[in-house]
């Protein structure tokens, strides 16, 4: 079948990226660390490119980590990495369900534990489980502790007035027999701003930044923890741009996102301390068509609520695109490529389909530059990630969600 919609993956441009990940992280190793593990974050469908495309495409680069959000997605990675003849580690950093654990334990999938009650949900789920059948078992939930040093959204509390209290905690988890610690991590907020732009936040210039504190923290909590006897399992905390900007958060592995699919934490290139950044390759093209072509005189007006009024005489193309694939309303004026050259999108964007002015200059640019029914369009991607960008930043957003939201509609064709 013919689609008129397609995001186009780069197998070879996802291959690359990781390779680069490879080489920075081992170039940026302290002199006699050890040289951290890579743990591929491919939740929400790998970003929206396709798990099954992404986890294939990175085992067989060598990666035996992966970060999802649900039991849903750990299931279907651990599925999808059991034909590829693989058993790659698998880490749910989202909350889970504990009616989930006993499958979480047959499937060997490790889990995020963010509290003492959360903690004691989750031994009581295991305890349950164990109890199942004419047998009892003795089966323990691999799981890693998070840490909250200031994202204030999950995990036990690392400031400075809390951390005694999330030690004696921690502490109580590590004696459960239901529960085995097999590492401890935490999130930045701010990394991306801080570490790529050089933007401290106010009042926290002692510490280096807000990312400062939070690494502070970080290791007093674990050495807090390793000074009782507590084995922390793997440490990690650096996020993408930790991992481009910040070795000394790397500790035994770092969580690679959105740059495994080509793209920078902030949406921009930029370089840091007058070293220049890995150049990644975007890994998705979101190509749409022309379906329809029409001129439009001085004073029609076009689209829904028929903001848009000609000024003077048009050729205007229709996109079989829209939001419903996750082309968003929001991008209203953005650019699109139709062969070698940027045209405008006018009027508001509708649920399948928008229009572009493709109006000629001049009658040689009507000549050399046509613009047919059957055309592709280009929505972004198959540059340096620009189109990408200023999509995010026309809809007030970031570039994770630009991806993320092509919807299932749009079919995934690998290159």
């Amino acid at each position: 079948m013919k689609h008129k919609n397609t995001a186009y993956i780069s197998r070879d441009a996802l291959l690359s990226n990781y390779a680069s990940i490879e080489r920075l992280v081992g170039d940026n190793c302290a002199v006699g660390q050890r040289r951290p593990r890579i743990i591929c974050v491919v939740k929400a469908d790998g970003y929206g490119h396709g798990i099954h495309t992404v986890a294939g495409a990175l085992g067989d680069a060598g990666c035996d980590f992966f970060a999802v959000s649900s039991e849903e997605e750990a299931v279907e990675l651990r599925e999808i990495e059991t034909r590829n003849g693989r058993n790659p580690d698998i880490l749910i950093l989202g909350h889970i369900m504990p009616e989930n654990v006993g499958e979480m334990i047959a499937r060997d999938i490790t889990c995020a534990v963010v509290s003492l009650d959360n903690a004691r949900e989750l031994s009581a789920a295991v305890d349950a489980h164990n109890r199942r059948g004419s047998r009892a078992r003795q089966d323990a939930l691999k799981i890693h502790i998070k840490l909250d040093t200031g994202m204030n959204r999950v995990g036990f509390p690392a400031a400075e007035d809390r951390v005694g209290e999330s030690i004696r905690q921690i502490m109580e988890v590590a004696a459960d027999p239901n529960l085995r610690i097999c590492g401890i991590f935490t999130h930045f907020s701010c990394a991306d701003d801080e570490l790529m732009d050089g933007r401290i936040l106010p009042g926290y210039e002692v510490f280096g930044g807000f990312t400062g504190l939070q690494l502070d923290r970080y290791r007093v909590a674990v050495k807090m923890l390793e000074e009782r006897g507590i084995d922390v399992g793997l440490r990690h905390c650096a996020n993408s741009a930790a991992t481009l900007c910040c070795p000394e958060a790397y500790f035994d592995a770092v969580r690679a996102g959105i740059i495994i699919y080509g793209l920078m934490p902030n949406g921009r290139l930029e370089e840091r301390s007058g070293a220049a950044l890995p150049r990644f390759t975007p890994v998705m093209r979101f190509d749409s068509s022309v379906v329809h072509l029409h001129r439009m005189n001085p004073g029609d007006r076009i689209s829904y609520g028929a903001e848009f009024t000609a000024s003077r005489p048009m050729l205007v193309a229709t996109v079989g695109a829209g939001y419903a694939d996750g082309f968003e309303r929001a991008y209203k004026g953005c650019c699109v490529r139709i062969g070698n050259r940027m045209y405008r999108q006018i009027g508001r964007i509708c649920m399948d389909q928008f229009m572009v002015d493709v109006t000629p200059v001049d009658e040689a640019d009507e000549r050399d530059n046509p613009v047919r029914v059957g055309d592709a369009v280009t929505l972004f991607g198959g540059d340096d990630g620009q189109m990408t960008d200023t999509l995010a930043r026309m809809a007030g957003t970031i570039n994770y969600e630009v991806v993320c939201k092509v919807s299932k509609r749009v079919p995934r064709i690998v290159e």
